[in-house]
């Protein structure tokens, strides 16, 4: 069941259950934040994702830029830590409930541009996806 939450408070986390994370981080306007997850712990490290790319883009401006560069980023560290599971990535403006529900996966907004990453937990290979409604939104700077 999928349930949401908001907080004011920069850093708390909501749990419901053990399978369930949900979570509404703002962080710093308009910085990267989770809206919305699935699945027991997913949430949570792509909140850690996000937390190391922001650190490294102010430490590195140079380095991802552009919604490009954030996917890129996700998808290296995905198959990195989840080496025998399969991921989509998929930017757009707006996912249905069911594409959130389906696996363990988490909603990221960033810039008003929507990042849905999808685990299909169990899968013996690698495949990471990516695809977007518009190429150029790929090429846009993100405001950090």
């Amino acid at each position: 069941m999928l349930t949401t939450a908001t907080t004011t408070s920069p850093n708390h986390m909501v749990n419901y259950g053990s399978t369930d994370t949900i979570s509404h981080l703002v962080l710093r306007h308009p910085r990267a934040h989770v809206i919305q997850s699935y699945g027991d712990g997913f949430g949570s490290y792509v909140e850690r994702l996000l937390n190391v790319a922001h650190e490294t883009h102010e430490a590195f401006p140079h380095l991802i830029r552009t919604l490009e560069d954030l996917i890129n980023y996700f998808r290296e560290e995905l198959e990195r830590t989840y080496s025998s599971y399969q991921f989509s990535i998929i930017a757009g403006q707006s996912f249905d409930h069911d594409q959130i529900c389906a696996n363990p996966s988490a909603l990221i907004e960033h810039s008003g541009i929507k990042i849905l990453i999808v685990s299909t937990i169990g899968c013996s290979y690698k495949c990471v996806t990516t695809t977007s409604n518009d190429q150029e939104d790929y090429h846009k700077s993100l405001s950090w």
